[in-house]
């Protein structure tokens, strides 16, 4: 995958650095002119932002963008999300394996939550970096990890380090009359649906150490069977699930 960079101040310093580590994945080249005919990346004084030539811009901003990213009718830890992985219980920190936009992440790191993520799309994951930067600017212990990488192979080199995996996971989109908002089209066209779900989900079930959580639609069928609670909301539901572990 080839993407160009159009520029228009000096590159920071951890930019530089993460494109280094994505780029055998995708080739960043750095432009003098702002390409007119094809998805790019812009670089400016707010920081990274994906241009797809078809759909528009997606840009991350954990602190500015209030829609998708500070909850109105916040509830703490009384949210169905926050019960469904236990912090009412004390879990000490959530291993999200499907990152995407960092929507739930975030929601995690507002209650000071630490946060241990994957993110194996490079578009996506540089976007989520930049993003990560300058919330740091505001809130400079953000405890939140992200790793280049597919979870699976995380949970295996990590056995045992991660109370809760929570999972997110894509589908194929089914036909609809309203199309899903913006960011997520984008998102979608670039990262493609979680073809190894089935297999992520077995493997967080041999490592969690004390529970994994999968989002669902209400009307969608269960991931997999053994399901001990799901917290039902409106529209989605947390099922929570009690791992394998070797007695």
């Amino acid at each position: 995958m080839k993407i160009p960079l159009f520029s228009e101040i000096e590159l920071s310093s951890e930019l530089k650095t993460e494109i280094t580590m994505v780029q055998s994945d995708l080739e960043v080249e750095v432009c003098a002119r702002r390409p007119t005919d094809e998805s790019y990346f812009e670089f400016s004084s707010k920081g990274l932002t994906l241009v797809d030539h078809e759909l528009g811009k997606l840009h991350l901003d954990f602190i500015e963008d209030r829609v998708n990213y500070s909850r109105q009718s916040h509830l703490g830890k009384n949210e169905l999300i926050a019960k469904a992985v236990g912090l009412s219980r004390g879990v000490q920190r959530v291993f999200d394996a499907t990152l995407g936009l960092a929507e739930d992440a975030w929601f995690f790191l507002r209650l000071r939550v630490p946060v241990v993520g994957c993110e194996r799309s490079p578009v996506v994951y540089l976007l989520l970096k930049d993003a990560v930067r300058r919330a740091r600017l505001v809130f400079p212990e953000l405890p939140f990890h992200i790793h280049y990488a597919d979870a699976k192979a995380v949970l295996r080199s990590h056995p045992d380090e991660f109370p809760v995996v929570y999972m997110d996971p894509m589908f194929p989109e089914k036909k609809k009359s309203a199309l899903p908002r913006k960011e997520m089209r984008i998102f979608r066209k670039w990262v493609g649906d979680d073809g190894d779900i089935t297999e992520l989900f077995e493997t967080a079930m041999e490592h969690a150490t004390e529970r994994v959580v999968v989002k669902r639609p209400n009307k969608a069928p269960d991931l997999a069977d053994g399901v001990v609670h799901s917290f039902k909301g409106k529209t989605v539901r947390y099922d929570l699930y009690s791992p394998r572990r070797e007695k």
